[in-house]
């Protein structure tokens, strides 16, 4: 019994490590529907590898977006004047970047030391690339008229970033995105 014991209370430490240390690295948050959340100063400081200091030091220089790029597989058909078909797929990318405002978040008891960065909601969007939509015009061989028969998405990939400067860093959530 002695023996179970020691393991009992090992293993009870060893999650209660995990519990503490676990929560040391700050989770963000974000609502997808708003653009509110929070990002703690842990996961600005790690991809850029910066103590205390220095997040103090540029944190008005961090800004945040949400970037998402979506990859289609576009059929394009036509038909010749010879009367013969003829199909192509094109692989088109879709990115939108979102700006999403913040503001520095500091310890309400310390008043000069910086917990992270509020989310405020989403601000300007732009998008480059174009999804083809089936039924509309698509490019043929020349002197063909080509239309868009199928549009598939293959894969999307994205998420919230983090910037300061010309460095750039996708977050990972640790806390589901809403």
């Amino acid at each position: 019994m002695r023996f179970n014991r020691k393991i009992g209370v090992v293993a009870g430490a060893a999650a209660g490590a995990a519990l503490l240390f676990g929560g040391v690295a700050q989770a963000y948050t974000l609502d997808l529907a708003t653009g509110t959340g929070f990002v703690g100063k842990g996961e600005v400081q790690t991809p850029f590898g910066w103590n205390n200091a220095k997040l103090q030091a540029n944190a008005s220089g961090v800004s945040f977006t949400y970037d998402e790029t979506g990859t289609y597989a576009a059929v394009c058909t036509w038909v010749t004047g010879e009367g013969t078909k003829g199909e192509k797929t094109h692989n088109v990318a879709h990115t939108t970047s979102t700006s999403v405002a913040n503001e520095v978040t500091y310890d309400a008891r310390v008043k000069n030391q910086i917990t992270g960065f509020t989310l405020k909601g989403f601000g300007t969007t732009t998008t480059t690339g174009e999804i083809p939509v089936v039924g509309e015009a698509c490019p043929g061989n020349p002197g063909t008229d080509g239309t868009w028969t199928s549009v598939t998405e293959t894969g999307s990939t994205g998420g919230l970033y983090v910037h300061y400067g010309t460095s750039t860093a996708l977050l990972t959530p640790t806390v589901p995105v809403a």
